[in-house]
Formats: C-alpha cells, sequence, structure tokens
C-alpha cells in the first residue's frame, strides 16, 4: 500500500542538484578515459559531451512519467500501468540493478585503495568499514543522505583545483586534429562513456521526497549541466595530458596524473585525493542501497527494511571479501554498463510513451 511522503521527510528542492550531482560522480571518473578513446580517439570528448546534453531529454521524460504516477515515482507507476504481479516483477528487476551498481562502486573502491595506498591490508576491513558508514547513514533517513550528497560535492569541488596544476604539463596539439573521425567512432565513444553518467535514475524513486517536486526540474537541469561540464574537463585536461598510445596502456588515467601533483610539505598528494574521494563514492552506495530498500518496502510491506537493508550489506561485505578475482568485477562492470544504457535510452523512452497514450486516453474520457 503506497503512503504520501509526509512534509517533514522532505528535502528542498535545490537538493535535487546535489543528490543528481553526487549520484553521477563516482569511482568511473578515475579510470574512464582509456575506454573512451577505443572509438574517436582524441574526438572523444564529443562523444561525453553529447551523452551529458541527451540526458537532460531522458530527464525530461523521467519527470513526465513520475507526473504521471499516483504516488510520483516509478513504484507505483509500474503497478498502475502494468498491475500489481507485473508491476512488483518489474520493481525487483529495478531492485536488482540498483544493487549491483552499488556493489560495483564499493567494490571498486576497495580495490583502489588496496592498489593505490594499503596493499597489505584485507579487503574486508575496508569492505567493514564502508559497510557501516552506509548502514548508519541509510538508516538515518533520506534526509541524511541529502546531507552526505551536499558535503560529497562542495569538500571534493575543492580538488578540482588540481586540474591547474596539470595545465603546465599539457599538451593540447594532442586533442588535434579535430573532428576526423567517423560517426561509428563516435557512437562507440558514447557507448563506452555512458557508464559516466549513470546514478541518476534513482530519482526515479526518490522524487516524492522532494518538495515542489513538479517545479524543481531547473534543479535536476544543473545537476545534469554541472556533471557534463566536470567531465567534459577532465576528458579534455586528460587527452592534452597523455598521448593516446600511452593512455590506452593506463588503468587509472586520473589517478597517474594526480600522482605527478606534490608539495614541500606533501609529497603523495594521490593519498589525500583518495581519502577525500570517499565523501564522493559514499553518496551514490547510499542512494542505489536507500532506492532498493524503499521499493522493497512499498512493493512487499510484510519485509522490514531494517532487516532487507542489513542483508543487502551483509552480500556487499561478503562479495567484497571473498570474490576478489577480477573476471566476477569485469563481469559486474559489463553488466552494469549495459543494462544502465538500455535503463536509460531503452527503458525510460517506453515508459514515456506509455504514460503519454495513457495521458491522451484520460483526457479523450473527461472530454466526452
Amino acid at each position: 500500500m503506497q503512503t504520501r511522503v509526509k512534509e517533514n521527510m522532505m528535502v528542498s528542492p535545490y537538493f535535487l542538484f546535489f543528490l543528481i550531482h553526487s549520484s553521477q560522480t563516482g569511482i568511473t571518473v578515475l579510470k574512464y578515459q582509456s575506454k573512451i578513446i577505443k572509438g574517436a580517439g582524441q574526438d572523444a570528448w564529443v562523444s561525453v559531451l553529447l551523452i551529458g546534453l541527451s540526458l537532460h531529454l531522458v530527464f525530461l521524460m523521467m519527470v513526465y512519467i513520475l507526473k504521471h504516477a499516483s504516488e510520483k515515482d516509478i513504484i507505483s507507476f509500474h503497478t498502475d500501468t502494468f498491475g500489481k504481479f507485473m508491476g512488483g516483477i518489474l520493481n525487483m528487476l529495478m531492485v536488482c540493478y540498483f544493487l549491483l551498481a552499488g556493489l560495483l562502486i564499493m567494490h571498486s573502491y576497495v580495490d583502489i585503495l588496496q592498489i593505490w595506498v594499503f596493499e597489505g591490508i584485507n579487503a574486508w576491513e575496508f569492505s567493514l568499514l564502508l559497510c557501516i558508514i552506509s548502514y548508519y547513514l541509510i538508516a538515518g533517513g533520506f534526509r541524511v543522505i541529502a546531507g552526505i550528497t551536499f558535503w560529497g560535492v562542495i569538500i571534493p569541488s575543492g580538488l578540482l583545483l588540481s586540474i591547474f596544476y596539470l595545465l603546465s604539463y599539457s599538451e593540447f596539439s594532442y586533442l588535434m586534429p579535430f573532428f576526423n573521425h567517423g560517426i561509428k567512432d563516435y557512437i562507440l565513444s558514447a557507448k563506452e562513456s555512458g557508464p559516466l553518467y549513470l546514478g541518476f535514475e534513482t530519482m526515479l524513486v526518490y522524487f516524492p521526497f522532494i518538495k515542489n517536486g513538479g517545479k524543481s526540474s531547473k534543479w535536476g537541469h544543473f545537476g545534469l549541466l554541472y556533471t557534463t561540464i566536470l567531465y567534459l574537463v577532465v576528458t579534455i585536461t586528460t587527452f592534452s595530458f597523455f598521448t593516446q598510445g600511452k593512455l590506452k596502456l593506463l588503468t587509472w588515467p586520473t589517478l597517474t596524473m594526480i600522482k605527478i601533483i606534490s608539495f614541500p610539505f606533501l609529497e603523495r598528494f594521490e593519498f589525500i585525493f583518495l581519502f577525500t574521494w570517499l565523501l564522493v563514492i559514499i553518496p551514490p552506495i547510499c542512494l542505489y542501497l536507500w532506492a532498493s530498500i524503499r521499493t522493497i518496502k512499498l512493493t512487499f510491506i510484510k519485509i522490514k527494511p531494517t532487516w532487507a537493508l542489513f542483508f543487502f550489506l551483509l552480500c556487499y561485505f561478503l562479495y567484497d571479501s571473498i570474490l576478489v578475482d577480477m573476471y566476477f568485477t569485469q563481469i559486474l562492470n559489463k553488466f552494469i554498463s549495459y543494462s544502465g544504457f538500455i535503463f536509460l535510452y531503452g527503458y525510460i523512452p517506453l515508459l514515456f510513451i506509455i504514460a503519454f497514450i495513457k495521458n491522451k486516453i484520460k483526457n479523450k474520457k473527461h472530454q466526452t
């Protein structure tokens, strides 16, 4: 049974900016550059820009869908449109997607800490710490999560100043020649750029918690635009820092660039960068988990959210502790990349068409 969200549990409309941007800025920003050059090479920044701009249209579709749902979320839209049984199946498929996406972020951060900082520490120790932090934040409710997304945007934004340091080492001739690739190359780079922008689809679940949600769309567009500009700047900086041949060999291009930054009082700046990045990866993990718990709570009333959260975090902990083989991580990464791309550019437009047709039929009935 769906229930309206109480006003004291909602957040101000401008929080939509921080929720969307923080959900899109995770671990992928540290390693995406070597993948997107497979298609358009030095022109791959065009694909990054176009994908970012195209998401504004996807966002408008999402808002339209939510406005025509009985409880202003995709959970109620599924049950309203497809019935309780089929709607419940679709909701559970979405839960699986959210859970696996959150797992990938946590596992990738644990992996990077072991490689770059603490090689001798077991993965389960990092995983346990992240699970405890996530449990504390999610148990506090959506307003607490919204608060951490705020600080997860504000504090790490200081790291952007490092780009000015890197500009002195840049060679912008690496970006030339411009626009010398075919359409297929740009499409391939766009496909590889897609995972960068995943995360904001959790808005389909938390939208009822935004005050005056119907009038807060501009903050969502600002969030998407800020993310697009950020990735565009990082992409151009990386392409002007490394040659294409060198970039293909790097696993973590962003960290490799950051590694050259040093100060008289701080030699390993990448350590500070990685520890601060905890504030970046915690919000999307919490949003994915919270969206999963919220969906299960509204789909299966008898399941207690606290126990579901504990069970999911236990699964996260066991995965990070036991399945350390890179093979499983690669499969998970490919699954999230493809399913996320299909979700945004296939499923959302399909639901938009259904919502549009339903609205037209409804208006005709009222006229007659």
